[in-house]
C-alpha cells in the first residue's frame, strides 16, 4: 500500500483537504492533528508523505495570499506612475515616498530628546595635544 504512487488529482485533493482544514476551518487543525487525520482517513502512507502534503498545503497557501496583494498592488502601482508624471513637484515627491515604502526601503525616522551637550572630537585638537 505504501508503495502505491497516486494520481495527481488524488494528491491534489489530499492537499485541498488539509488546506481547508488548515485555513479555512473554524477550528484550524494541527500538525500533529493532520497526521492523526491522514492515518486514520487514508492509511496509505508514511507519515512523511501525510508532512510532504502539509508543506504544500502552506504553500498553496501562500502563493494564493501573493497573487491577491499583487492583484491589489497592481491598480496602486499604475496610479504611482501616474501621479510621477504630474508637474506639481509635491506630488512627485509623495509618490516617490510611496514607492520607497512598497518596496521596504522606507527610512524610519525616530524623535529622541536629547539633554546635555554632545561633544565631537573630529581628529586631534591642538589645544588639547598630550
Amino acid at each position: 500500500m505504501a508503495g502505491d504512487k497516486l494520481t495527481r488529482p488524488e494528491v491534489d485533493a489530499r492537499v485541498d483537504k488539509c488546506l481547508e482544514l488548515r485555513f479555512q476551518a473554524n477550528d484550524p487543525i494541527m500538525f500533529r492533528e493532520w497526521i492523526k487525520y491522514c492515518h486514520k482517513t487514508y492509511k496509505d502512507k508514511s507519515e512523511q508523505q501525510y508532512a510532504t502534503y502539509w508543506q504544500m498545503a502552506k504553500d498553496r497557501y501562500d502563493e494564493g495570499w501573493k497573487a491577491k496583494l499583487n492583484k491589489m498592488l497592481d491598480p496602486a502601482m499604475g496610479e504611482l506612475f501616474t501621479l510621477l508624471a504630474s508637474d506639481d513637484e509635491k506630488i512627485k515627491q509623495r509618490a516617490i515616498d510611496q514607492i520607497v515604502k512598497y518596496t521596504g526601503n522606507d527610512i524610519q525616522r525616530i524623535e529622541a530628546k536629547i539633554e546635555g551637550n554632545i561633544v565631537l572630537n573630529w581628529g586631534s585638537d591642538p589645544d588639547n595635544e598630550q
